[in-house]
């Protein structure tokens, strides 16, 4: 159990509730997101979340050991206009990142396109953004990330393709120093980049497991098939082909062995 007053007293998380079992830690947020008396940022966290969503259909998958999270803000707090939100998401995966790169400095990090965060070449955590219908200005940012998940009881198909920070290092890890962790490089990730000085395009490219790679990209305009060059400063991620290269703002990337 993480421990709500604990992150309040470190990080610029203002309040919170931490549940036993919940269905999903955004849905619970977007309904908080209407009461105009919430401290801001506020966390919502569970031990088991029993009807996880992932981005578009998906559902989500957390066995034991999976911290699960969402936080709610005000954007205009953080100094972010609509303009810069698509940027919200990258930093928000490149600061989970950069936070696995404090507890695992001598393992292969990377980010998939726009903020799925990859240990070993498998996700150890997925991160769902979502705007609330009312008021405007608010969004919720969901986490499930993979600590000491153990993925015996997964379905083949996650077990595949997942991995958790145990099962990379053999070490459980202290889930209220990761939240806390990841929160305050959060915090001051957003805060460079609302002052307008955050290298998204270089400190991305760091970490950018589909750089130089051929991928498949699915939009609603159709599918396209090309050799990534990273993303540009205004979040897009860049495909080239015959053509030239490409900007995309949305869509399902795979890589193509």
């Amino acid at each position: 159990m993480i421990e709500i007053e604990n992150i309040v007293a470190s990080t610029f998380v203002r309040d919170g509730e931490w549940h036993d079992e919940i269905g999903s830690t955004n849905d619970r947020a977007l309904i908080l997101a209407a009461d105009p008396l919430i401290k801001l940022p506020y966390l919502i966290g569970t031990n088991r979340q029993v009807a996880g969503r992932g981005r578009g259909t998906n559902r989500w998958w957390s066995g034991e050991g999976t911290i699960v999270f969402s936080v709610l803000l005000e954007m205009s707090q953080l100094g972010l206009n609509q303009i810069r939100w698509p940027l919200f998401s990258l930093v928000t995966g490149l600061s989970v990142a950069e936070t696995l790169e404090t507890f695992l400095p001598y393992s292969s990090i990377g980010i998939k396109w726009p903020n799925d965060v990859c240990l070993a070449g498998r996700k150890v955590c997925g991160i769902l953004i979502e705007q609330p219908e009312r008021p405007q200005g608010r969004l919720v940012a969901g986490l499930g990330w993979n600590a000491n998940t153990s993925f015996a009881t997964a379905p083949e198909e996650i077990s595949a393709i997942a991995i958790s920070m145990r099962e990379e290092s053999g070490q459980t890890y202290i889930e209220e120093d990761l939240v806390r962790c990841f929160l305050q490089r959060w915090e001051f990730n957003l805060a460079t980049l609302a002052a307008g000085s955050f290298d998204l395009v270089s400190r991305w490219s760091r970490l950018c497991s589909l750089r130089d790679r051929r991928i498949r990209i699915v939009t609603e305009d159709g599918t396209m098939t090309g050799i990534c060059r990273g993303i540009a400063d205004d979040g897009a991620l860049l495909i080239e082909d015959a053509g030239g290269p490409h900007r995309h703002y949305a869509g399902t990337v795979r890589i193509v062995e």
